[in-house]
């Protein structure tokens, strides 16, 4: 499907005369609103799951409502205040649309939540819109070389405790900040048909007060068709709930099948979802230590528990994934990610390390490259050439710490030092990484800040890089980018 600029500036000026209100999720015009979310949850003035982006504003605008900020200590009151901000103009039944620029000197090689973005250049141009139980957000994006397309765009329709939506836009699925070993935002979103839950809140069924507040979703979708399967589609579904109130549990399942070449039936999708196996030369019978599971499946386990200390949330997260393509499921080879997160003088802190180093084969243990690859599937867990989950890639291991500070007068600022060992090989498709076949240790140090100036939105930021390849020389690089926003 492809429009004009005439059109889409067109339906923009349309939208902008209608009195109606917009996305029914929180962050997908400021990714900082997440992060507010997860403050006031973590300081317990919301009771909602919030590892999970986007989070619906349903469930979160009643809670919100009933807020004093007098009494809360600095970091939850500004993080209130501006989610109140948002919530009064989604009252309001004002459109949003926004006009954006970005701009670096370099392409990201590894993403975070919400920093350097994946391109050199990028114009983009949106609106989002509701009419009652309809929503609509047309997002165009102009790249370098005349590259056009429609990520962040999506219509979705609610009805009762559940939301439909038709579209490709950004998903964030862990409690880690740096990185998320399912869904990042490292590469393009994905266009995928998605039943999930429209509110994060506790269920109002008695049946399922047992849960706490939940979440959930379900999705399938088409990946692009120059990989080496074309068209192979995706099966994503995800669920959250916090039993108690100090503790959110997330389950993860993705499965890629399909595509080109190979059984593409609806019945085939049923094997898919039942864990069917099959033999790898396609007959009925075989070996049962030769049989694979139809598609390739990661399942991923992720908690965060929360206690205070001294009046202060401190956070302990974790996520585990496994590539479930052989025999069974492995709860002891999997990439990981863990990490501990508090507070200090309003910012929150957050020391984190991952792993993607898997063993391919349990006899073999240094026979790796594996996580994220499959056999049938050889261009890997990716949408065009990046990593749908950690951008580091497989065999690679990173320790991070970070600071992240809202202020109150809108601004944001944030800075994070990694350190990172990526083994690379040459069976690798990510066009980002240079040293194929190489040992790598990179020292990283990025940051951004972020201002407001009416309807103006500002951020610059910048990334260097130390990077050491098989213990010779160091080279250094500097990435300098900045987005500027304009709300119409």
């Amino acid at each position: 499907m492809r429009f004009s600029l005439v059109l889409v500036l067109s339906l923009c000026f349309l939208f902008l005369h209608h009195q109606v209100s917009a996305s029914p999720w929180i962050g997908t015009t400021d990714p900082q609103l997440h992060y507010d979310i997860q403050i006031l949850t973590e300081y317990g003035y919301l009771d909602s799951t919030a590892t999970t982006f986007p989070v619906p504003w349903k469930g979160i605008s009643r809670q919100l409502e009933q807020l004093k900020t007098t009494d809360m200590p600095d970091a939850a009151a500004v993080s209130a205040r501006r989610l109140t901000h948002y919530l009064i103009l989604q009252k309001r039944n004002d459109t949003f649309a926004s006009a954006t620029g970005y701009g670096a000197n370099e392409r990201s090689r590894l993403a975070s939540f919400d920093g350097q973005q994946g391109e050199k250049g990028r114009l983009n141009l949106s609106t989002e819109t509701r009419f009652k139980r309809l929503a609509t957000k047309i997002s165009v994006n102009f790249e370098p070389g005349g590259e056009k397309n429609y990520d962040q765009s999506f219509i979705a329709y609610q009805f009762g405790d559940w939301n439909l939506r038709l579209g490709a836009i950004d998903q964030w699925w862990g409690p880690a900040h740096s990185n998320s070993l399912v869904f990042s935002n490292n590469a393009r979103p994905i266009p995928t048909l998605a039943l999930s839950r429209s509110s994060t809140a506790a269920s109002e069924s008695p049946w399922l007060s047992f849960l706490g507040p939940w979440y959930a979703t379900a999705q399938v979708g088409q990946l692009e068709d120059s990989r080496d399967v074309p068209d192979a589609k995706i099966w994503a579904s995800r669920f959250t709930a916090k039993p108690v109130s100090n503790l959110e549990v997330g389950l993860s399942w993705v499965a890629v099948w399909g595509g080109d070449g190979q059984p593409d039936r609806a019945s085939d999708f049923l094997k898919v979802l039942t864990f069917h196996k099959r033999c790898p030369d396609g007959t009925d019978t075989c070996d049962p230590t030769e049989e694979t599971h139809v598609g390739s499946h990661l399942a991923g386990l992720d908690f965060k528990y929360t206690f205070i200390a001294a009046d202060i949330p401190v956070n302990i997260y974790a996520q585990f994934v496994d590539e479930g393509d052989s025999s069974e499921f492995n709860v002891a080879n999997n990439a990981s990610s863990v990490g501990i997160s508090s507070y200090l003088f309003g910012a929150k802190i957050y020391l984190e390390a991952s792993d993607t180093n898997v063993s391919c084969d349990q006899a073999i243990v240094d026979v790796t490259t594996c996580f994220y690859e499959s056999g049938t599937y050889s261009s890997g867990y990716r949408y065009y050439t990046r990593e749908l989950g950690d951008s580091r890639e497989s065999d690679a291991s990173m320790i991070s710490l970070g600071f992240l500070k809202h202020f109150a007068n809108g601004d944001v600022v944030e800075a994070t030092i990694r350190q990172i060992d990526i083994d690379d090989n040459d069976s690798t498709t990510d066009p980002t990484i240079e040293s194929l076949g190489l040992t790598e240790k990179i020292t990283q140090l990025s940051g951004y800040y972020q201002t407001v100036w009416g309807d103006w939105q500002l951020k610059i930021g910048g990334v260097l890089d130390s990077s050491k390849v098989n213990e010779q020389g160091t080279d250094h690089d500097v990435t300098v980018f900045a987005e500027i926003k304009y709300s119409l």
